[in-house]
């Protein structure tokens, strides 16, 4: 007797442990050899065969040799002070970036990318606690692989967490890329220049140092000093403004959520805005060029109504208090949809 639908269930299996097989073989069994390179401490590695590591800048050994960073430190929280200079096109910045230690290490490695680092220091819980000053720290660079080693004096203990300040300044950049220059013409004929940033994918370690990929989730607090001509913007709300001497008005916002570097955003620019709150009590502002302001009101209009789509198609709160876009409505489309996606992965 012929039956069509056990044949038809063996075939689908036979389909099925053919895909399995494959499936184990094509993608499960490379990451097993990717993650069986760092059984080893990258300190081991390092020792075993200096020679296979590249040369820094310096002339020195680089203590890491592949694309992707090692694991054994991750970023908890960063605290980034940024000052761009509209008029010299160029931005001073430093930061402090708190890290937890998972497993022994004389260096700590991350991203940079056409950064002038001026000075770097580290400080273990007891410095910190105590106020003592931070260690200096020396910085090798390996621009093939956008990397920096910051080799600690002695080794950094396992389940510590130190503070890493870094010192650092560099050009605005010229394409749309990193933290970037960009121009606007007004009705009188005037070009004026703004402060912009756009890091998806890989480009937020043109901004600042940081471990530049989406493994490495962290908290974020950001401080823009600017112009009172300007406005300063963020990921998240103001929550003060400071006067600094020279006329200058540094801005403070709130800790960002747990998120990874190409989330991380910031604008100084003269743009006026329009806003609304959606159904689900988060702020939606448009922000645009004074001689174009009165061409915002569709845009926010649509971005309430295209945010309480997403949370409902998603059944995902948005999880930021604001959410603040330029007026290119289809950027708002993309980038919102993008955002509630990478925020919970």
């Amino acid at each position: 007797v012929f039956y069509p639908s056990i044949m038809a269930n063996s075939c689908r299996k036979l389909i099925f442990n053919i895909y399995l097989v494959f499936y184990c073989s094509a993608v499960i069994m490379p990451h097993i050899c990717i993650c069986s390179q760092f059984t080893s401490s990258p300190i081991d590695q390092f020792n075993k065969d200096p020679r296979a590591f590249p040369i820094a800048t310096n002339g020195e050994i680089f203590p890491w040799h592949e694309l992707r960073l090692p694991t054994v430190i991750i970023p908890l929280h960063y605290d980034l002070l940024i000052h761009p200079n509209l008029t010299s096109l160029d931005f001073v910045a430093s930061e402090k970036i708190e890290v937890l230690v998972r497993d022994a290490t004389q260096f700590i490695v991350l991203h940079s990318k056409d950064l002038e680092i001026l000075n770097a220091s580290l400080q273990s819980e007891e410095d910190v606690r105590y106020r003592k000053p931070g260690e200096s720290l020396t910085v090798l660079s390996y621009p093939a692989h956008q990397q920096i080693a910051l080799l600690v004096p002695e080794k950094l203990r396992a389940d510590l967490r130190y503070s890493v300040a870094i010192d650092f300044q560099a050009k605005l950049a010229d394409g749309f890329e990193g933290f970037y220059k960009s121009t606007y013409r007004t009705l009188g004929g005037e070009t004026r220049t703004i402060a912009v940033t756009d890091f998806e994918p890989t480009e937020a370690r043109m901004a600042f140092p940081c471990f530049d990929e989406p493994l490495f989730k962290a908290n974020f607090s950001i401080k823009i000093r600017r112009e009172s001509r300007h406005i300063a913007l963020s990921n998240m709300p103001k929550v003060k403004t400071i006067e600094l001497e020279g006329g200058l008005l540094e801005d403070h916002f709130e800790t960002t959520v747990k998120m990874s570097t190409y989330l991380v955003a910031y604008i100084v620019c003269d743009f006026t805005s329009v806003s609304g709150t959606a159904s689900s009590g988060v702020k939606v502002s448009i922000y645009a060029s004074p001689d174009k302001w009165s061409q915002t009101h569709y845009a926010l209009e649509a971005s309430l109504k295209l945010l309480d789509y997403y949370e409902n198609y998603f059944d995902i709160h948005y999880p930021l208090p604001k959410l603040g876009r330029f007026k290119f409505i289809i950027v708002f489309i993309f980038r919102t949809c993008f955002d509630f996606i990478s925020l919970y992965m």
